[in-house]
């Protein structure tokens, strides 16, 4: 099935932004904990962060928000825009929920690993 974006430019940019913003902060938080034997609580906020840096990076590769495809609006340009043929929404959608099953599987394979260095 071909890819059915949701998401233009702008929105790409900014979900990329956002998902190396994510990427620095999982970064510094897996060397504090590797490096200073951070507490327990800081190693599950490896889970938090890691999502905040994979889900974006997924959404920009996919062009396609998974917010946006719930509820079956795109936005390619300048404004917000209503979803009027139902395949390409149900793609959207389960282009959405693979983001999201995806993304907290190597969360949790991320989070897992750090917990057992």
């Amino acid at each position: 099935m071909e890819a059915c974006p949701n998401i233009g430019g702008r929105e790409i940019r900014r979900r990329t932004v956002f998902g190396y913003i994510g990427l620095s902060l999982t970064l510094v938080l897996i060397l504090y904990v590797v490096l200073f034997n951070g507490p327990t609580y800081l190693k599950g906020l490896i889970f938090i962060t890691s999502l905040s840096t994979i889900i974006p990076f997924m959404e920009a590769r996919s062009e396609t928000c998974i917010v946006n495809a719930y509820f079956g609006v795109k936005n390619m340009g300048a404004k917000y825009q209503k979803e009027k043929d139902m395949k390409t929404l149900k793609a959207q959608q389960k282009d959405s929920i693979s983001i999201m099953v995806k993304g907290t599987l190597v969360s949790i394979i991320i989070t897992t690993l750090i917990f057992y260095v």
